[in-house]
Protein backbone atom coordinates (compact mmCIF):
# COMPACT_ATOMS: atom_id res chain seq x y z
CA UNK A 1 0.00 0.00 0.00
CA UNK A 2 1.33 3.44 -0.88
CA UNK A 3 1.87 6.25 1.61
CA UNK A 4 -1.10 8.18 0.18
CA UNK A 5 -3.28 5.09 0.47
CA UNK A 6 -2.19 4.68 4.12
CA UNK A 7 -3.10 8.29 4.85
CA UNK A 8 -6.46 7.90 3.16
CA UNK A 9 -7.21 4.74 5.14
CA UNK A 10 -6.12 6.35 8.43
CA UNK A 11 -8.17 9.47 7.71
CA UNK A 12 -11.19 7.31 6.94
CA UNK A 13 -10.83 5.43 10.23
CA UNK A 14 -10.52 8.69 12.20
CA UNK A 15 -13.63 10.07 10.48
CA UNK A 16 -15.51 6.84 11.18
CA UNK A 17 -14.44 6.91 14.84
CA UNK A 18 -15.54 10.53 15.17
CA UNK A 19 -18.91 9.69 13.66
CA UNK A 20 -19.31 6.79 16.08
CA UNK A 21 -18.44 9.02 19.04
CA UNK A 22 -20.93 11.68 17.93
CA UNK A 23 -23.62 9.07 17.33
CA UNK A 24 -23.01 7.58 20.78
CA UNK A 25 -23.09 11.05 22.37
CA UNK A 26 -26.39 11.97 20.73
CA UNK A 27 -27.82 8.61 21.75
CA UNK A 28 -26.76 9.22 25.36
CA UNK A 29 -28.18 12.78 25.33
CA UNK A 30 -31.45 11.42 23.95
CA UNK A 31 -31.70 8.94 26.83
CA UNK A 32 -30.97 11.68 29.38
CA UNK A 33 -33.69 13.89 27.85
CA UNK A 34 -36.19 11.01 27.79
CA UNK A 35 -35.45 10.24 31.45
CA UNK A 36 -35.88 13.91 32.41
CA UNK A 37 -39.10 14.36 30.41
CA UNK A 38 -40.82 11.35 31.95
CA UNK A 39 -39.72 12.20 35.50
CA UNK A 40 -40.42 15.92 35.02
CA UNK A 41 -44.01 15.16 34.05
CA UNK A 42 -44.34 12.69 36.91
CA UNK A 43 -42.98 15.23 39.41
CA UNK A 44 -45.38 17.90 38.13
CA UNK A 45 -48.23 15.42 38.58
CA UNK A 46 -46.98 14.65 42.10
CA UNK A 47 -47.05 18.34 42.99
CA UNK A 48 -50.60 18.55 41.67
CA UNK A 49 -51.72 15.48 43.68
CA UNK A 50 -50.25 16.94 46.87
CA UNK A 51 -52.17 20.17 46.33
CA UNK A 52 -49.39 22.33 44.95
CA UNK A 53 -49.79 24.98 42.28
CA UNK A 54 -48.25 24.13 38.91
CA UNK A 55 -46.04 26.96 37.75
CA UNK A 56 -42.42 26.40 36.79
CA UNK A 57 -42.49 22.98 38.46
CA UNK A 58 -42.05 21.08 35.21
CA UNK A 59 -39.11 23.23 34.06
CA UNK A 60 -37.33 22.89 37.41
CA UNK A 61 -38.18 19.19 37.57
CA UNK A 62 -36.81 18.66 34.07
CA UNK A 63 -33.52 20.42 34.89
CA UNK A 64 -33.25 18.53 38.18
CA UNK A 65 -33.88 15.18 36.53
CA UNK A 66 -31.24 15.93 33.89
CA UNK A 67 -28.74 16.37 36.73
CA UNK A 68 -29.94 13.16 38.40
CA UNK A 69 -29.76 11.27 35.09
CA UNK A 70 -26.16 12.37 34.52
CA UNK A 71 -25.23 11.38 38.08
CA UNK A 72 -26.93 7.98 37.88
CA UNK A 73 -25.53 7.22 34.42
CA UNK A 74 -22.01 7.85 35.72
CA UNK A 75 -22.51 5.75 38.85
CA UNK A 76 -24.22 2.92 36.94
CA UNK A 77 -21.35 2.76 34.44
CA UNK A 78 -19.09 1.68 37.31
CA UNK A 79 -21.21 -1.36 38.21
CA UNK A 80 -21.69 -4.80 36.66
CA UNK A 81 -25.24 -5.32 37.91
CA UNK A 82 -28.05 -6.90 35.95
CA UNK A 83 -30.95 -4.61 35.09
CA UNK A 84 -33.42 -5.88 37.69
CA UNK A 85 -30.83 -5.81 40.50
CA UNK A 86 -29.75 -2.34 39.45
CA UNK A 87 -33.33 -1.06 39.51
CA UNK A 88 -33.87 -2.49 43.01
CA UNK A 89 -30.69 -0.92 44.37
CA UNK A 90 -31.45 2.46 42.82
CA UNK A 91 -35.01 2.39 44.15
CA UNK A 92 -33.77 1.97 47.71
CA UNK A 93 -31.08 4.64 47.35
CA UNK A 94 -33.29 7.20 45.62
CA UNK A 95 -36.25 6.69 47.93
CA UNK A 96 -34.13 7.07 51.08
CA UNK A 97 -31.70 9.79 49.94
CA UNK A 98 -33.89 11.83 47.61
CA UNK A 99 -37.25 11.53 49.33
CA UNK A 100 -37.71 9.81 52.69
CA UNK A 101 -34.76 11.37 54.51
CA UNK A 102 -35.91 14.83 53.43
CA UNK A 103 -39.48 14.05 54.48
CA UNK A 104 -38.22 12.96 57.92
CA UNK A 105 -36.30 16.21 58.32
CA UNK A 106 -39.21 18.27 57.01
CA UNK A 107 -41.49 16.63 59.55
CA UNK A 108 -39.53 18.26 62.39
CA UNK A 109 -38.11 21.42 60.80
CA UNK A 110 -41.22 22.62 58.94
CA UNK A 111 -44.98 22.70 59.39
CA UNK A 112 -45.49 21.19 55.93
CA UNK A 113 -46.37 17.72 57.26
CA UNK A 114 -48.76 18.80 60.00
CA UNK A 115 -51.47 16.67 58.36
CA UNK A 116 -51.05 12.88 58.67
CA UNK A 117 -52.87 12.46 55.36
CA UNK A 118 -50.41 14.73 53.59
CA UNK A 119 -47.48 12.86 55.16
CA UNK A 120 -48.79 9.48 53.98
CA UNK A 121 -49.51 10.86 50.50
CA UNK A 122 -45.97 12.25 50.33
CA UNK A 123 -44.40 8.90 51.24
CA UNK A 124 -46.58 6.93 48.80
CA UNK A 125 -46.04 9.31 45.89
CA UNK A 126 -42.31 9.30 46.68
CA UNK A 127 -42.27 5.51 46.45
CA UNK A 128 -43.96 5.69 43.04
CA UNK A 129 -41.75 8.49 41.72
CA UNK A 130 -38.50 6.82 42.75
CA UNK A 131 -39.71 3.45 41.43
CA UNK A 132 -40.21 4.93 37.95
CA UNK A 133 -36.93 6.82 38.29
CA UNK A 134 -34.96 3.68 39.16
CA UNK A 135 -36.56 1.48 36.50
CA UNK A 136 -35.96 4.10 33.80
CA UNK A 137 -32.34 4.63 34.90
CA UNK A 138 -31.66 0.88 34.87
CA UNK A 139 -33.25 0.53 31.44
CA UNK A 140 -31.63 3.56 29.80
CA UNK A 141 -28.14 3.48 31.33
CA UNK A 142 -27.38 -0.23 31.67
CA UNK A 143 -23.62 -0.78 32.17
CA UNK A 144 -21.55 -2.38 29.41
CA UNK A 145 -20.91 -5.44 31.60
CA UNK A 146 -24.09 -6.52 33.40
CA UNK A 147 -23.66 -10.09 34.56
CA UNK A 148 -23.63 -9.73 38.37
CA UNK A 149 -26.46 -10.03 40.87
CA UNK A 150 -26.81 -7.65 43.79
CA UNK A 151 -26.97 -10.60 46.21
CA UNK A 152 -23.59 -11.94 45.05
CA UNK A 153 -22.02 -8.47 45.20
CA UNK A 154 -23.33 -7.90 48.73
CA UNK A 155 -22.19 -11.36 49.81
CA UNK A 156 -18.67 -10.74 48.50
CA UNK A 157 -18.65 -7.27 50.06
CA UNK A 158 -19.70 -8.35 53.57
CA UNK A 159 -17.46 -11.43 53.55
CA UNK A 160 -14.38 -9.18 53.50
CA UNK A 161 -14.86 -8.15 57.14
CA UNK A 162 -16.10 -9.71 60.36
CA UNK A 163 -19.55 -9.04 61.80
CA UNK A 164 -18.01 -7.03 64.63
CA UNK A 165 -16.07 -4.88 62.18
CA UNK A 166 -19.22 -4.16 60.17
CA UNK A 167 -21.19 -3.39 63.33
CA UNK A 168 -18.84 -0.66 64.55
CA UNK A 169 -18.35 0.77 61.05
CA UNK A 170 -22.11 1.09 60.50
CA UNK A 171 -22.55 2.54 63.99
CA UNK A 172 -19.77 5.11 63.55
CA UNK A 173 -21.01 6.00 60.06
CA UNK A 174 -24.49 6.60 61.45
CA UNK A 175 -23.29 8.70 64.38
CA UNK A 176 -20.76 10.67 62.28
CA UNK A 177 -23.50 12.40 60.32
CA UNK A 178 -24.67 14.52 63.27
CA UNK A 179 -21.40 16.38 64.09
CA UNK A 180 -20.82 17.10 60.39
CA UNK A 181 -24.40 18.27 59.97
CA UNK A 182 -24.21 20.36 63.16
CA UNK A 183 -20.87 22.00 62.28
CA UNK A 184 -21.90 23.26 58.85
CA UNK A 185 -25.40 24.08 60.08
CA UNK A 186 -23.92 26.24 62.83
CA UNK A 187 -21.90 28.19 60.24
CA UNK A 188 -25.02 29.30 58.39
CA UNK A 189 -27.25 29.75 61.46
CA UNK A 190 -26.74 33.54 61.71
CA UNK A 191 -28.03 33.91 58.14
CA UNK A 192 -31.07 31.61 58.34
CA UNK A 193 -32.21 31.94 61.97
CA UNK A 194 -34.49 34.97 61.35
CA UNK A 195 -36.51 32.85 58.91
CA UNK A 196 -36.73 29.83 61.22
CA UNK A 197 -37.75 32.09 64.11
CA UNK A 198 -40.63 33.60 62.15
CA UNK A 199 -43.68 31.26 62.20
CA UNK A 200 -45.09 32.87 59.05
CA UNK A 201 -42.48 31.05 56.93
CA UNK A 202 -43.61 27.61 58.14
CA UNK A 203 -40.13 26.80 59.51
CA UNK A 204 -39.03 25.86 63.02
CA UNK A 205 -36.02 24.65 65.01
CA UNK A 206 -36.81 21.64 67.23
CA UNK A 207 -35.03 21.21 70.59
CA UNK A 208 -31.68 19.39 70.77
CA UNK A 209 -33.41 16.45 72.47
CA UNK A 210 -35.15 15.94 69.11
CA UNK A 211 -32.36 17.01 66.72
CA UNK A 212 -29.67 14.66 68.03
CA UNK A 213 -31.58 11.34 67.77
CA UNK A 214 -33.19 12.57 64.55
CA UNK A 215 -29.83 13.15 62.85
CA UNK A 216 -28.44 9.86 64.18
CA UNK A 217 -31.44 8.15 62.59
CA UNK A 218 -30.94 10.00 59.30
CA UNK A 219 -27.26 9.04 59.33
CA UNK A 220 -28.24 5.40 59.81
CA UNK A 221 -30.64 5.64 56.84
CA UNK A 222 -27.86 7.07 54.66
CA UNK A 223 -25.48 4.27 55.66
CA UNK A 224 -28.11 1.57 55.14
CA UNK A 225 -29.04 2.81 51.68
CA UNK A 226 -25.46 3.35 50.49
CA UNK A 227 -24.11 -0.07 51.51
CA UNK A 228 -25.35 -1.50 48.21
CA UNK A 229 -23.58 1.26 46.30
CA UNK A 230 -20.29 0.49 48.04
CA UNK A 231 -20.81 -3.20 47.28
CA UNK A 232 -21.68 -2.77 43.60
CA UNK A 233 -19.53 0.12 42.35
CA UNK A 234 -16.07 -0.80 41.07
CA UNK A 235 -13.87 2.21 41.75
CA UNK A 236 -10.93 3.52 43.74
CA UNK A 237 -11.34 5.11 47.16
CA UNK A 238 -11.22 8.68 45.83
CA UNK A 239 -13.79 7.90 43.15
CA UNK A 240 -16.03 6.17 45.68
CA UNK A 241 -15.86 9.27 47.87
CA UNK A 242 -16.99 11.35 44.89
CA UNK A 243 -19.75 8.82 44.11
CA UNK A 244 -21.06 9.04 47.67
CA UNK A 245 -20.89 12.85 47.69
CA UNK A 246 -22.70 13.12 44.34
CA UNK A 247 -25.50 10.78 45.42
CA UNK A 248 -25.94 12.63 48.71
CA UNK A 249 -25.85 16.07 47.10
CA UNK A 250 -27.53 15.90 43.68
CA UNK A 251 -30.67 13.84 44.34
CA UNK A 252 -30.47 14.35 48.10
CA UNK A 253 -29.98 18.11 48.37
CA UNK A 254 -29.59 20.10 45.16
CA UNK A 255 -32.66 18.87 43.27
CA UNK A 256 -35.06 18.93 46.28
CA UNK A 257 -34.01 22.52 46.99
CA UNK A 258 -34.54 23.41 43.32
CA UNK A 259 -38.07 22.02 43.53
CA UNK A 260 -38.66 23.81 46.83
CA UNK A 261 -37.61 27.04 45.12
CA UNK A 262 -40.02 26.45 42.25
CA UNK A 263 -42.88 25.67 44.64
CA UNK A 264 -42.00 28.61 46.92
CA UNK A 265 -41.89 26.13 49.80
CA UNK A 266 -38.84 27.86 51.31
CA UNK A 267 -37.83 31.53 51.46
CA UNK A 268 -35.58 32.29 48.51
CA UNK A 269 -33.06 34.06 50.77
CA UNK A 270 -32.08 30.86 52.61
CA UNK A 271 -31.69 28.61 49.55
CA UNK A 272 -28.04 29.58 48.75
CA UNK A 273 -27.02 28.97 52.36
CA UNK A 274 -28.65 25.54 52.46
CA UNK A 275 -27.15 24.63 49.07
CA UNK A 276 -23.68 25.46 50.37
CA UNK A 277 -24.28 23.71 53.69
CA UNK A 278 -25.55 20.49 52.08
CA UNK A 279 -22.68 20.48 49.57
CA UNK A 280 -20.19 20.68 52.44
CA UNK A 281 -22.09 17.99 54.37
CA UNK A 282 -22.09 15.70 51.33
CA UNK A 283 -18.39 16.08 50.54
CA UNK A 284 -17.19 15.55 54.12
CA UNK A 285 -19.69 12.85 55.04
CA UNK A 286 -19.09 11.12 51.71
CA UNK A 287 -15.37 10.95 52.52
CA UNK A 288 -16.04 9.65 56.06
CA UNK A 289 -18.38 6.85 55.03
CA UNK A 290 -16.11 5.92 52.13
CA UNK A 291 -13.27 5.45 54.62
CA UNK A 292 -15.53 3.30 56.82
CA UNK A 293 -17.54 1.36 54.23
CA UNK A 294 -15.53 1.08 51.02
CA UNK A 295 -14.86 -2.43 49.78
CA UNK A 296 -11.82 -3.98 51.44
CA UNK A 297 -9.15 -4.86 48.85
CA UNK A 298 -8.70 -8.56 48.16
Amino acid sequence: MTVSANKAATGGMVELNNESILEGLWNWIGRVVLFALVLGLLQAGRVSILGGVLGFDFVWSFIGEVLIAITLAWVISKTHLRRLDLAGLLWLVLFVVQQFNNIVEGLFFTTLYSSATYLVQSVLTSLLTTFVESVLAAALFQPAIHDMSLVSELSSYFDKRSAASWAWRIAVGSVAYFPIYFFFGALITPFIMPYYSNPSFGLRIPPFTVIIPLEFFRGFLYVLSLLGIFAAVKASGRTMSLVAACILYVPGGLVPLMLATAAAALPMAIIPFHLTEILADSVVYGAVITYLLSRKPS
